[in-house]
């Protein structure tokens, strides 16, 4: 198995969820190489097995300045944002990364994330007070 060949399946582990062998794989081709994909999915395995998320996300954020046009970075780096917690951040990153290409990937990462209800109060910001409070009652006694 030559290098190339290698790397693909080290990346198809790392997409996988396979991120401990992928983690120690990756670790010796960014010896090697800075290619954008090897750095995003490093930043997935680190933030995953090591929780280093502020390293993850240097790593990933640093591939797509590399190569913004890749979709697949946006899925690392979507997967490192929730990872962290933070929801918002990556269901815009995955839906830049969709524009960007269509990855059937990406499509099961926002499927299991879930849509949100429409906020009761149209008019007014889905963060106004009125509208968390509302869709909160509603969802407590199970009217909505």
């Amino acid at each position: 198995m030559n290098d190339q060949q290698r790397l693909e399946a080290t990346l198809n582990e790392a997409r996988t969820g396979s991120t401990l062998m992928a983690l120690t794989a990756l670790e010796e081709f960014v010896k090697y190489t800075n290619h954008p994909q090897v750095l995003a999915w490093l930043g997935y395995c680190l933030a995953k097995e090591k929780q280093n998320f502020s390293k993850a996300l240097v790593l990933c954020s640093s591939a797509i300045d590399t190569a913004p046009e890749n979709a697949d970075l946006y899925l690392a780096l979507g997967r490192v944002y929730r990872l962290c917690g933070r929801r918002y951040k990556s269901l815009t990153t995955l839906r830049k990364g969709l524009k960007m290409g269509r990855n059937e990937l990406i499509v099961k990462e926002l499927t299991a994330m879930g849509l949100r209800k429409e906020p009761i109060f149209k008019s007014l910001e889905r963060d106004h007070l009125l509208n968390v409070f509302a869709g909160r009652m509603l969802t407590r006694f199970r009217v909505r």
